[in-house]
C-alpha cells in the first residue's frame, strides 16, 4: 500500500532503527529496549525497528522512543533538524492510531465463517455460536446480582449496581485495548476467590474496550471443542469461559484445550477471558508431585495466560471513589462491610452466612444438614454438580438422634426449599445448575453457591464429615474424578481403608490416577505382584502411568532393579511421560538422547530441562538455553530457576529478576528468593534486601485463599535472607519479624513464627493459632508439636485437628509416640483411622 498510512509507519520505524545503528555507540542492546518498551522478547523490538512489524500497543511503541531518545541524550547525541521528527512522541501516536484505523476502518466485526456469527446459541447442533457482544445481559454471562438498598422490599429483577473500576480494571483494559488494535489473539485469565467479581470485571471491560465485537460462551469442554472443531469463531470474537476450571478439569477438557491452543496459534483478532479461582488455577497449573502430569494441555495452555489477580478486598483509594458513589446498593455495601470485601457483601455473603448459622428450627435443621453436606462435598473435592440423591443420603448423620425422630416425611423436600430460600433476592444456597445447551436446569443436581464454599474452606476445615456422608459419596458421586479428589481428601485426614474404598471404585470406573494411587498403595503394602496385574491391565489399555507408578514406588521401598524393567515397558506406549522416565533410568547416551528428543516432541513438560542438560554437556548452548526456555514457558520448575541462573550468571541481573518476577506472578516466589540469596553472596546486600521482600510482598498480594501453598518455599527462603542479613543485629530482626506479622498472608505469620520458636515460644504459638485460625495446615501442623513438647492440656484436641484438616495421620502417631504408645502410632501410621478418628485394626487391601 504504497503513501499509506501503514507504509509510512513503517518507514520512519525503519528510519529510527537505521538511527539508533548509525549515530549511537555503542547502539542500545534489543533487550533493553524491549524491556523499556515492555515486550518480552527482543526479536519483537528488532522486528520493530526493521518495519516488519508494527507495535500493536501505542503504550510500548512510544516506551521505545523514549528509551532510544534517553541513550541518545545520555551520550549527548542530538537529532539534526530532519531527524526530530523521530522523537516527536506525538507524531509517533498519530502515526500509530492512522495506520491501526486504516487497518480496521469500516470493519463492524469478523468476517462470516462457517456460521452466522449472528444466530442464537443452540441453534446448528446446539452450538454455542457467537452473536453480537451488545445481545448478551449480564446474568447470562454468570455476573452475580447485588443486594438492592430497600431493606425490607423484595428487589424486582437483576439488580446490577454502578460498577467501581479498580486497579486491575485499568490492567485488563489496557489489554482489551491493545487487542482490539491488533492481530494477535489474547488469553487473559482472571484469578480470584470466592465473589471477588472476576466476571463483573470481564464484563465490565469487554463492554467498555470490545463493543462492536461478537461473544461466544461455550458450557462445557464438549460445547467448546465443537465450537473450535466447526471453526465458528471469526477475527473480532471473544470466547467466553467464565469458570474455565469446569471445562479443563473434567472428561473432554483436554481435547478442548488442545484445539483451543492451536486456535491461539492463528494471528488474527481474538480475545479468550477465562475466570478461575486461584485453587483451582494452582491446581491445573502445578505439576501434581509424586504422579504423572495428566493435564499437560490444559498446564500449557493457562502458562501461556496473561493473569490478572482480582484482589479480595478493596483498597483505601477504592474505598474512598465507593464513598463517592450515589448508587444505594454500594452505600449498604460500604455501610456493612468492615474488611473491605464490598463485592462479597454485594453478592449477599454475609446475610447468606447468618442465614445458614442460624438455622436451627424444628424443621429448619434439616436444610441446614443438607448444606452442610454440600459445603462438605464441595470443599473435598467434588467439583461436578451435586447429585441431591447424594445430598439426602449425606444427611441423616448431620442430624442428632431426635432431629432424625420427628423428621416428617417430607422432611427432604423441604429441607431442599428452605435451601433455596434467595437471601437478600439475589443469592440462595443451593441454585439450579443450567443445561449444558438451551434453555432450563439440569433434574436432580444442585450447585452450593461460591461464598458458602468459600466459607466453608475455613469454618470447616477441622470438621470430618460423619459415616452417612461417606457412604453416600461411595454410591452416588457424580463422576469418577469427584470419587478420587473425595479419596484424596479422607487419604490426607488419615482414613485410609475409606480412601482405598473410594480409590477402588474410581479406578474401576477408569479414572487413570486412582488407579496410580491404588498401584502405589499396593506397591507399599508389599503387593508387588497383585499392582503389577492391575498396572499391565491399564498398559494394555494403553495407559502407563499406573506402571510408572509401580517402578517408582518399587524404587523407593527398596527393589530399584525392577524400575528399569517396568519403565522400559511403560515406554512401548510412546506416552511421553513414559519417555521422560525411561530417559530418567537409562545412563546418558544415544538411547535416553532419543527417548528425551520424542518427549520433547509429544509436549512432556519436564522434557526440555533434562534434554537441555544433554544439549548443555555437549557444549550446544544455544539450543541449552532454547529448551530451558520452552521448559519454562510450560511451567517445568527445574527449568525456570535454571532459567534464571543462566541469567545472572551471565550478569544480566535485570533480566533474571525480570524472570523470576514473571515465575513467582505465575505461583512461585522461590526463584526470586534464590535471587535475593545470590546477590547476598555476591555482597550486594541492599539488592539482597530489596529482593527478599519483595518475595514476601507478592506473596501477600496471594494471600487471599487461605489454605494457598504455593509461596511455602519462596516465603522461608525470603526471611532466612532477611533475617541473616541482619544477624549480627537483634532489634533489626525484631523489626523484620513484626513487619512479618503485618502482612496479610497467614503463611507468612507462620513463617514469623517458626523463626521464633527457640527464643519466644509464646510468641510463636500465638502466631501460629492466628495463622491456623485462617486456614493455615503449615501453621496448624507447628502448633500442634509445640503444644505436644510442653504438655498442653489441649493438645489432643489440637492435634485431631490437624489432621481433620488434612495434614495426614502423622501429627496424631507422634503424639501416641511421645505417649510411650509405640503400637499405637506404628498402627496408625500403617492402617489410619477410621471415619470416627479412632485407630483402625488391621485391614486387608
Amino acid at each position: 500500500m504504497p503513501g499509506s498510512a501503514e507504509e509510512r509507519f513503517r518507514s520512519d520505524l525503519r528510519t529510527l532503527g537505521e538511527w539508533r545503528l548509525s549515530r549511537l555507540r555503542p547502539a542500545p542492546g534489543l533487550r533493553g529496549l524491549a524491556r523499556s518498551a515492555g515486550v518480552e522478547s527482543p526479536s519483537t523490538v528488532g522486528g520493530w525497528l526493521l518495519g516488519r512489524n508494527l507495535p500493536t500497543s501505542e503504550e510500548r511503541l512510544i516506551g521505545l522512543v523514549r528509551a532510544i531518545g534517553v541513550e541518545a541524550k545520555r551520550q549527548g547525541v542530538e537529532a539534526l533538524p530532519g531527524e526530530r521528527h523521530l522523537f516527536d512522541l506525538d507524531h509517533w501516536r498519530r502515526f500509530h492510531r492512522d495506520a491501526a484505523a486504516e487497518r480496521h476502518g469500516g470493519q463492524n466485526g469478523g468476517t462470516t465463517r462457517r456460521q452466522d456469527s449472528h444466530r442464537e446459541p443452540g441453534t446448528d447442533g446446539s452450538l454455542d455460536l457467537p452473536r453480537p457482544l451488545a445481545d448478551w445481559q449480564p446474568e447470562r454471562l454468570r455476573v452475580h446480582a447485588a443486594i438492592t438498598d430497600a431493606p425490607g422490599t423484595a428487589a424486582t429483577g437483576f439488580v446490577l449496581p454502578e460498577y467501581i473500576a479498580r486497579r486491575h480494571d485499568y490492567e485488563l483494559r489496557d489489554l482489551l485495548k491493545d487487542a482490539a488494535s491488533g492481530e494477535a489473539p489474547v488469553l487473559v485469565v482472571l484469578s480470584g476467590s470466592s465473589c471477588t467479581g472476576k466476571t463483573r470485571t470481564a464484563y465490565e471491560a469487554a463492554a467498555a474496550c470490545l463493543a462492536d465485537w461478537s461473544l461466544a460462551y461455550p458450557k462445557d469442554a464438549d460445547s467448546l471443542y465443537r465450537l473450535l472443531a466447526a471453526d465458528a469463531l471469526g477475527p473480532r470474537t471473544v470466547l467466553w469461559l467464565d469458570e474455565v476450571q469446569e471445562l479443563l478439569a473434567g472428561p473432554g477438557g483436554e481435547a478442548a484445550a488442545a484445539a483451543l491452543r492451536r486456535r491461539l496459534e492463528r494471528p488474527e483478532p481474538l480475545v479468550v477471558i477465562a475466570t478461575l479461582w486461584p485453587n483451582h488455577r494452582r491446581r491445573l497449573t502445578d505439576r501434581p508431585t509424586g504422579v504423572q502430569d495428566r493435564q499437560p494441555q490444559a498446564r500449557a495452555l493457562l502458562a501461556a495466560a496473561r493473569v490478572i489477580t482480582i484482589p479480595a478486598v478493596f483498597d483505601s483509594w477504592e474505598l474512598r471513589r465507593l464513598h463517592e458513589s450515589d448508587d444505594g446498593s454500594l452505600a449498604v455495601a460500604a455501610r456493612t462491610t468492615g474488611d473491605g470485601s464490598i463485592t462479597q457483601t454485594l453478592a449477599g455473603g454475609p446475610a447468606l452466612i447468618q442465614w445458614y448459622e442460624q438455622a436451627d428450627g424444628a424443621r429448619d435443621c434439616y436444610g441446614k444438614a443438607v448444606v452442610t453436606a454440600a459445603m462438605d462435598a464441595r470443599r473435598l473435592g467434588h467439583t461436578s454438580p451435586l447429585p441431591l440423591a447424594l445430598l439426602e443420603a449425606a444427611t441423616p448423620g448431620y442430624l442428632t438422634d431426635a432431629q432424625r425422630a420427628a423428621a416428617p416425611t417430607d422432611w427432604f423436600e423441604t429441607a431442599l426449599a428452605f435451601a433455596r430460600t434467595r437471601i437478600k433476592d439475589v443469592v440462595e444456597a443451593l441454585g439450579d445448575v443450567p443445561h449444558d445447551h438451551g434453555m432450563g436446569a439440569r433434574p436432580g443436581v444442585c450447585r452450593l453457591a461460591d461464598y458458602l464454599d468459600h466459607y466453608a474452606r475455613t469454618a470447616r476445615r477441622k470438621c470430618f464429615p460423619p459415616v452417612s456422608f461417606w457412604q453416600a459419596v461411595e454410591h452416588h458421586a457424580a463422576t469418577a474424578p469427584d470419587l478420587y479428589e473425595l479419596a484424596c481428601s479422607a487419604e490426607r485426614r488419615g482414613r485410609l481403608r475409606l480412601a482405598a474404598a473410594l480409590m477402588r471404585r474410581a479406578a474401576d470406573a477408569g479414572h487413570g490416577p486412582a488407579r496410580e494411587t491404588i498401584v502405589t498403595m499396593m506397591a507399599y503394602r508389599g503387593l508387588t505382584e497383585e499392582a503389577e496385574t492391575l498396572a499391565r491391565s491399564a498398559l494394555r489399555s494403553g495407559d502407563p502411568e499406573p506402571m510408572l507408578a509401580l517402578a517408582w514406588t518399587l524404587g523407593e521401598v527398596g527393589t530399584p532393579d525392577e524400575t528399569e524393567r517396568l519403565v522400559r515397558e511403560a515406554a512401548t506406549t510412546r506416552r511421553a511421560s513414559a519417555l521422560t522416565s525411561l530417559a530418567m533410568v537409562l545412563p546418558q547416551g544415544p538411547e535416553a538422547e532419543a527417548a528425551l528428543t520424542e518427549a520433547v516432541a509429544l509436549g512432556d513438560p519436564e522434557a526440555p530441562f533434562l534434554l537441555a542438560e544433554l544439549r548443555r554437556d555437549a557444549g550446544d548452548l544455544a539450543e541449552y538455553e532454547r529448551l530451558l526456555w520452552q521448559g519454562a514457558s510450560a511451567g517445568d520448575l527445574n527449568a525456570q530457576g535454571e532459567l534464571v541462573g543462566l541469567k545472572y550468571r551471565a550478569d544480566d541481573w535485570d533480566e533474571a529478576e525480570c524472570l523470576a518476577r514473571s515465575f513467582a506472578e505465575h505461583g512461585d516466589g522461590f526463584h526470586l528468593a534464590m535471587l535475593a540469596l545470590e546477590r547476598d553472596r555476591g555482597g550486594d546486600r541492599a539488592e539482597a534486601e530489596r529482593l527478599a521482600w519483595a518475595a514476601v510482598e507478592l506473596a501477600d498480594q496471594h494471600a487471599l485463599d487461605a489454605a494457598k501453598r504455593t509461596w511455602q518455599g519462596g516465603t522461608f527462603a525470603a526471611v532466612i535472607v532477611l533475617t541473616g542479613l541482619h544477624a549480627d543485629d537483634e532489634a533489626e530482626v525484631e523489626l523484620i519479624l513484626h513487619r512479618l506479622t503485618e502482612c496479610r498472608n497467614p503463611h507468612t505469620w507462620a513463617v514469623a513464627a517458626r523463626c521464633q520458636e527457640s527464643h519466644h515460644p509464646g510468641r510463636a504459638e500465638a502466631l501460629y493459632r492466628r495463622a491456623a485460625e485462617r486456614g493455615d495446615l503449615y501453621a496448624l501442623g507447628r502448633l500442634a508439636m509445640m503444644e505436644r513438647l510442653r504438655g498442653a492440656v489441649d493438645t489432643e484436641r489440637t492435634h485431631r485437628a490437624a489432621v481433620d484438616a488434612g495434614g495426614g495421620v502423622g501429627p496424631l502417631a507422634a503424639l501416641r509416640e511421645d505417649e510411650g504408645r509405640a503400637d499405637q502410632a506404628e498402627q496408625a501410621l500403617r492402617y489410619g483411622l477410621e471415619i470416627d478418628g479412632s485407630i483402625a485394626d488391621p485391614w486387608p487391601f
